[in-house]
């Protein structure tokens, strides 16, 4: 009986070596992994010589927006960003216009996902003031709970010790992770100057913020995840209280490979929370995600705006920067500069990040689990914003030389991106939305 599609003589990587292998797919599943001249008979097949056949990324750390944020970001150019840049699943953040309290504002992020997205997409929900007011009808479609100490969701919301327990024993009760976003609760006195955006977003409040949320997860044997760490303290920190199953963390491309001397800060475009650290702390950070494993995965805290936000002096831009369309170059260049072995690619980009969310059938490429797939080649070129498929098209990596590109993405078995274009329309691939196995 003939497959759906077979992916012909790619190099795959088997046992953390580049070999030549033929992926069979049916029914959105992968079949089999075979070598040259014992695939099955097929409709349709890819010749991939030439090109990497690789797992899908899978980016748990992504800010969509849509609703009244739409001009900045919607559904369909969120998740046409992420078939571009290769990522096949994605996770919205809850801190939306109007941001995920309730049952209401989830379901009709999930339709608007439905009909709009080009790859499989997942979702968290924030914790209102009072926690009893949590609808735990929203479990069954989530994959987190999400809370941000510097800016709440609920207004009203204060990060006290308190505050942290009772969201950690919600989190316990729930049999879901806690993630948040290392900060201490904003100060009352808004920045005058650079020096004092960045004392108040400093290092010793990025370690004394995960120390907070370490003593309550102890204390409740809680799932806690620790996001967009950006210090090399911070990551020694969470390796003093490593626990694999327990206590996972997650760094940005940006934290990586870019310090905060590379630039100016003449305006936004380098402005991000946490912000950028020093080269030491880029040295540390990639230690900690490939020598000690302290930190588990990449994610690109995607978070788009609009030029003029991105454009206005600093203390006034907003802060993120889109990521969707430059993770899998830059931590491909990395792994074709021998800098990165391709089992910490595959850990970091694909495995982990689907361990850490129960996403049992996706993150590898070997039988019974998902068709999420992304043909990447070698080949030398510069990040350019304008090309971006996001709406956000000003990046800190603009001109910066990579050695990859994205040729085909394939979510559930299905072709979504070719060559540099879409060759199927929104809404058709996946389900929404993604679900813990």
């Amino acid at each position: 009986m003939a497959v759906d599609m077979v992916l012909k003589d790619g190099i795959f990587i088997e046992n953390g070596r580049e070999t030549i292998r033929s992926v069979a797919i049916e029914s959105g599943k992968i079949e089999g992994i075979y070598k040259h001249g014992d695939e099955p008979q097929y409709r349709k097949s890819i010749d991939c010589r030439g090109f990497y056949i690789l797992p899908g990324l899978i980016d748990i750390h992504v800010h969509l927006r849509d609703f009244k944020q739409s001009d900045k970001e919607d559904y369909e150019t969120g998740t046409m960003a992420a078939a571009a840049g290769g990522v096949t699943t994605v996770v919205d953040m809850p801190n939306s216009d109007p941001p995920v309290l309730d049952k209401k504002i989830l379901d009709e992020k999930i339709a608007r996902a439905q009909e709009s997205r080009y790859v499989n997409v997942g979702f968290y929900a924030g914790i209102p003031n009072n926690i009893e007011d949590f609808d735990v009808q929203m479990l069954r479609d989530i994959l987190g709970l999400k809370v941000y100490p510097n800016s709440p969701l609920d207004k009203a919301a204060k990060y006290t010790k308190d505050r942290i327990r009772e969201c950690t024993k919600l989190a316990v009760a729930s049999e879901i992770p806690l993630l948040f976003h290392p900060d201490l609760p904003a100060r009352e006195k808004v920045p005058k100057d650079m020096e004092e955006f960045f004392l108040a977003h400093s290092c010793e409040d990025e370690v004394k913020s995960v120390q907070s949320f370490i003593d309550a997860k102890i204390e409740y044997a809680a799932r806690l995840h620790v996001c967009h760490v950006s210090c090399a303290a911070t990551a020694r920190l969470i390796y003093d209280n490593r626990a694999e199953d327990t206590l996972t963390a997650e760094v940005s491309p940006h934290h990586l490979f870019l310090s905060g001397g590379d630039f100016a800060n003449d305006d936004g475009l380098a402005k991000m929370l946490p912000p950028l650290r020093s080269p030491y702390d880029n040295k540390m950070l990639m230690e900690a995600l490939c020598k000690t494993c302290a930190i588990d995965c990449v994610a690109s805290d995607h978070a788009p705006h609009k030029k003029w936000e991105k454009t206005a002096p600093f203390l006034k831009a907003s802060s993120g920067i889109p990521g969707l369309e430059t993770t899998l170059p830059l931590m491909l260049t990395e792994v074709f500069e021998k800098r990165l072995a391709w089992i910490d690619y595959l850990r970091i980009c694909s495995s982990a990040p689907a361990r850490i969310l129960g996403l049992e059938t996706k993150g590898i490429l070997t039988k019974g689990y998902d068709a999420d797939i992304v043909l990447a080649q070698i080949q030398e070129g510069t990040i350019t914003g304008e090309k971006f498929f996001s709406k956000a098209k000003i990046t800190p990596f603009e001109g910066r030389r990579v050695l990859a590109r994205t040729v085909t993405t394939i979510v559930g078995g299905e072709i979504v991106f070719d060559e540099g274009e879409f060759v199927t329309g929104p809404g058709i691939v996946g389900q929404a939305p993604v679900q813990k196995s």
